[in-house]
């Protein structure tokens, strides 16, 4: 049990019920469960590809398959759902897309390849396309302090943009504009997007639907007593082999068809969690749902099941909590949570209906796998502590003797202690992730993480709030929790609690409400900093890049003012020419010609931190602080997850080391989930 201060039982997980999605946590037994992952020889390749060198059976999509195997894949993040859209254009899947599992969450997709013998096996993400930013929408409603905001987790969960379809070509994958090569899953940018059904719900199908529900078919005949939710994306899907003649499965969601070129075939009702995790509904999405050999296979949250095309009676069941399933070659993979369980269709059940074993099936072939320290053997460890750590509790020596997880206290109470241990295979090298308290021995407390290889050696270290650390300027991280770490594939992913944004106390007992999911991409034998995405007050926010802001400044500099007004609300462009001071003035002073000169650069953006209300005095986290109150005339405006970006004058200096070293001129920046630049203050010192 964690002695965190911030730490909290967890909960049991509540019962299944057979129309909703459980939320269960699968058993994975340890170490075997995530060796399977990176299996990546000889036998394993046989189980996670289906492919036999001595020449397996042939699959038989009409019988229950045995399951063979359960592969961890709990270091990726609680959204994503394995999909099962074809990555071939042809109607076979290649050996090669038979590898490749896909995933997709709410605003990125990831494709992880499995069962190679020849490489490892590698991890790579793909941001969706066509993201909707609302980069012209004004704020007006938005920075009204008295305006109501829509922060529900089931909005947060919604799919943005458009999940970038992809195929096999020649030896990479091309998903959108970017290839990932097949040997290594080292992503560059392709020469043009692939060539792809351009509407990927409705593939192959010479069906229709009307705005009354109708559905018509190939010759404009309408079916007899068969009407869709018109408000639905219909989704629909062919056999191969059924040409123009049919049979054809069509669904709204709610209702089950099967239909040929004349006649309904069949109907049925559809459980209400088919649709998601089937990927029904969704024009943007191709469902996981596939006929081969005249087998429908479709998937509920209960499991996933085959029906003859041809009737709709169901010819098998696997019973499993399913979050999300995919039919790659002779393996049927269904998701749960952190877990996938692969059934095998060239190995039949003895009956019509099997429930998935949630563990690791250790009868099945594999080959020795890493071994990493027990977290017994890690916390009586004689461990290098990360150095932001070691300076702050002025710990003697980089190498410190745990014992129980605890280091000894030094001179002035301070002390260093083990939380959590994280461990995993499925990393570029099997990997140690250490969550450190690091406490002074007064009032300051923060954690630190340390990242070790399988012989314990420190490979490189997470601490946000150093002065050394990427993410030191977006936001005040001091006396930050870390709350998990996950990796898998190159990514590694840090949640961070208790982090200061405006609303706060500045006091060390006060209340800090932010959290933040900080991801790490593995490059030259280490992990560098790639994203954070924060949560304040309800609202998902990314601080933007410096380079977006500075296209705001540029343009408001020389006059571009239709292009300055996409980045900005219209209150802030209407006032850039106010005149302030003495109007006769030749030329009169303005916010324009104080704070947005031709040659004025960002120096940098972050989240705003703790703000005192009475007088608005800000410093930023590099240690530079403001000439003037923040925004100008008080903090009225700012809410918590707004973003504040430091202006340098044409020719001037900032230096963070420098006593007199100011910013004169800063911005606000409304908070998004997408990072877009929403100017709605833009203040200078004025003398």
């Amino acid at each position: 049990m964690s002695d965190h201060p911030n730490f909290r039982e967890s909960q049991p997980p509540p019962e299944q019920v057979l129309t909703k999605k459980s939320k269960s946590k699968p058993v994975l037994l340890g170490v075997a469960a995530v060796a399977v992952v990176v299996l990546i020889a000889g036998a394993s390749f046989a189980f996670f590809s289906g492919y036999n060198p001595f020449g397996a059976p042939e699959p038989n999509y009409a019988q229950t398959p045995s399951q063979s195997d359960v592969m961890d894949f709990s270091g990726l993040s609680q959204d994503m759902q394995l999909n099962g859209a074809p990555l071939t254009a042809s109607a076979e899947p290649s050996e090669t897309s038979s590898q490749i599992l896909r995933f997709i969450g709410s605003t990125t997709s990831i494709l992880t390849r499995v069962g190679d013998d020849d490489t490892p096996s590698w991890t790579v993400s793909i941001p969706h396309q066509d993201i909707d930013t609302g980069e012209t929408e004004p704020l007006d409603e938005a920075i009204d302090p008295d305006a109501s905001e829509d922060t529900s987790h089931e909005e947060e969960d919604k799919l943005a943009g458009t999940p970038a379809a992809c195929r096999v070509t020649g030896g990479a994958v091309q998903c959108g504009n970017r290839e990932v090569t097949l040997s290594d899953g080292s992503m560059t940018k392709a020469e043009s997007k692939a060539d792809v059904d351009p509407d990927p719900a409705s593939s192959r199908v010479p069906l229709d639907v009307d705005d009354e529900g109708v559905v018509t078919g190939p010759t404009d005949q309408t079916y007899d007593g068969l009407k869709l939710d018109p408000e639905a994306h219909v989704s629909m899907i062919v056999d191969p082999q059924a040409g123009e003649a049919g049979p054809w499965v069509v669904s709204d969601g709610q209702t089950l068809a099967g239909v040929d070129s004349d006649s309904v075939l069949w109907t049925q009702g559809l459980d209400s969690s088919a649709a998601e995790v089937t990927g029904l509904g969704d024009k943007r999405v191709a469902p996981s749902w596939v006929v081969v050999d005249g087998v429908l296979i479709i998937g509920t949250s209960d499991g996933v099941t085959g029906l003859d095309v041809s009737t709709g009676d169901q010819l098998w069941a696997v019973s499993a909590p399913t979050d999300g399933f995919a039919v790659t070659g002779s393996q049927l993979r269904i998701q749960h949570e952190g877990a996938v369980s692969s059934f095998d269709f060239t190995d039949s059940a003895d009956d019509e209906s099997v429930a998935a074993d949630k563990g690791f099936d250790e009868s099945i072939s594999a080959l020795p796998s890493p071994k990493l320290p027990s977290e017994d053997d890690i916390r009586n460890a004689n461990l290098e502590v990360p150095p932001a750590c070691a300076d702050l509790t002025m710990a003697e020596g980089a190498k410190q003797d745990f014992t129980d997880g605890k280091a000894a206290e030094g001179e002035y109470g301070s002390s260093i202690a083990i939380n959590d241990v994280t461990t995993s295979l499925a990393a570029p090298k099997p990997m140690v992730a250490i969550d450190f308290v690091c406490y002074t021995g007064g009032n300051w407390v923060t954690d630190s993480v340390g990242v070790y290889d399988q012989n314990l050696d420190l490979v490189t270290s997470i601490e946000p709030w150093s002065e050394d650390s990427d993410f030191q300027q977006l936001a005040d991280f001091n006396r930050s929790i870390v709350s998990s770490i996950d990796m898998t594939g190159p990514y590694m992913t840090a949640r961070v609690s208790n982090i200061a944004v405006f609303g706060d106390e500045d006091f060390n007992a006060a209340e800090r409400t932010a959290d933040a999911e900080l991801r790490f991409v593995w490059a030259k034998g280490g992990y560098e900093a790639q994203d954070v995405l924060f949560t304040a007050d309800g609202a998902t926010v990314r601080v933007p890049k410096v380079d977006e802001v500075q296209k705001f400044v540029d343009a408001a500099a020389k006059g571009d003012d239709d292009a300055a007004g996409e980045m900005a609300t219209d209150a802030v462009m209407r006032d850039l020419d106010t005149v302030i001071g003495d109007a006769s003035a030749n030329p009169p002073m303005t916010y324009r010609e104080l704070a947005l000169q031709d040659g004025t650069e960002v120096d940098t953006c972050e989240l705003i931190g703790v703000v005192d209300e009475e007088y608005g005095d800000y410093t930023m986290s590099n240690g530079v602080e403001l000439m003037e109150g923040i925004g100008g005339f008080g903090a009225d405006s700012i809410k918590a997850g707004d973003v504040i970006c430091g202006l340098k004058g044409p020719g001037e200096t900032i230096d963070p080391d420098e006593e007199g070293s100011w910013y004169a001129a800063h911005l606000l920046l409304k908070g998004n989930k997408a990072g877009a630049v929403k100017v709605y203050s833009v203040s200078s010192y004025t003398g």
